[in-house]
């Protein structure tokens, strides 16, 4: 005799208390997944195509296109591509932008105010993305974005204001940040070889936050950098989860640097916007890629690679002043 085989679907579990038949989450095959991403990288490589080719199309069929671009100073491409490079930096290790940016500044002859002013400038649009990023990830904690943004402000606009009224003894002032980049530098050096007995060696908590974004906000005005190795590297030296604190970090970075740049904008008799630009375009294009690999890279490597390039250009300006004035 044939065994008959039933066609009745198979019976679901209810909910007593909804009377709801409940069915199970389908998992998203991988095959689904990554059609998703290649899908995504055609979309990226498409729109990059597209802006190369009305960019060569501009460059060959309108001449005053080409006169304007011929135009631009070089230094606009060296901050551009800088740019670019340090907000890669500070995505993956979530620090050392301003202090990368400053110290090439820097090493390109601007004065501290201009520099500082210039790094400031470029954040806010790349930290807007950042922070924006981050919240959407669920990354920032409100509570504590609170506590730092205030506190912060306050400091870089005082810090912005003093920097900004010595801007005509920079001869003066630009050994003394560069001095300040090389100290940095010196302790993202430690931090980076100490990495790996980090967790041992944690503090208790941080009790005064208000005060250390204060400082933080003070000191990041006036050397151009500061906001993240110091208030970042502090919440997480003190306890406090490194995913929060990074995103929070950047979300209060923006109301930061667009304050501390108006101040400087106001103050300030000569903007180099060239430099400005660059750094406000490179690191535009960097921060959505930055946000989504910063856990992809090797953090401690790039913090000496880091750490080594700043105290560097660090001791050479300082080695330029040193020798004009003997």
């Amino acid at each position: 005799m044939e065994k008959v085989i039933s066609t009745m679907p198979p019976p679901t579990v209810t909910d007593k208390a909804n009377t709801r038949p409940l069915t199970a989450e389908i998992p998203v095959p991988a095959a689904i997944t990554a059609a998703g991403k290649r899908q995504r990288r055609f979309y990226w490589l498409g729109g990059l195509l597209l802006v190369v080719l009305t960019i060569t199309a501009l460059w060959y069929m309108v001449p005053t296109f080409r006169h304007e671009v011929e135009a631009v100073p070089s230094t606009f491409y060296y901050f551009l591509i800088a740019g670019f490079i340090f907000a890669m930096i500070d995505g993956a290790i979530g620090m050392s932008y301003g202090i990368t940016s400053t110290t090439f500044s820097l090493s390109m002859g601007i004065p501290p105010a201009s520099a500082s002013t210039a790094v400031h400038i470029s954040e806010i649009l790349s930290n807007a993305i950042a922070g924006w990023m981050h919240f959407k990830m669920g990354n920032v904690n409100k509570k504590l974005f609170k506590i730092l943004l205030i506190p912060g402000i306050t400091g870089a606009v005082l810090g912005a204001y003093l920097l900004s009224s010595l801007e005509h003894y920079s001869q003066y002032t630009k050994p003394v940040v560069s001095l300040y980049t090389l100290i940095l530098g010196t302790i993202i050096l430690m931090r980076a070889i100490k990495a790996n007995r980090a967790h041992q060696q944690r503090k208790g908590k941080i009790r005064k936050i208000g005060l250390l974004g204060f400082g933080g906000g003070l000191i990041d005005a006036i050397g151009g950098g500061g906001w993240g190795s110091i208030v970042l590297s502090s919440l997480i030296a003190g306890g406090r989860h490194p995913r929060f604190s990074l995103g929070t970090v950047k979300a209060t970075r923006f109301f930061i640097a667009m304050l501390s740049s108006l101040t400087f904008v106001t103050v300030l008799s000569y903007v180099h916007w060239d430099a400005v630009l660059g750094l406000v375009i490179g690191s535009a294009i960097a921060s959505p890629i930055a946000a989504k690999v910063s856990n992809r890279i090797s953090a401690k490597t790039i913090m000496m690679a880091v750490a080594i390039i700043v105290i560097l250009a660090s001791m050479k300006s300082i080695y330029g002043f040193v020798t004009k004035v003997l």
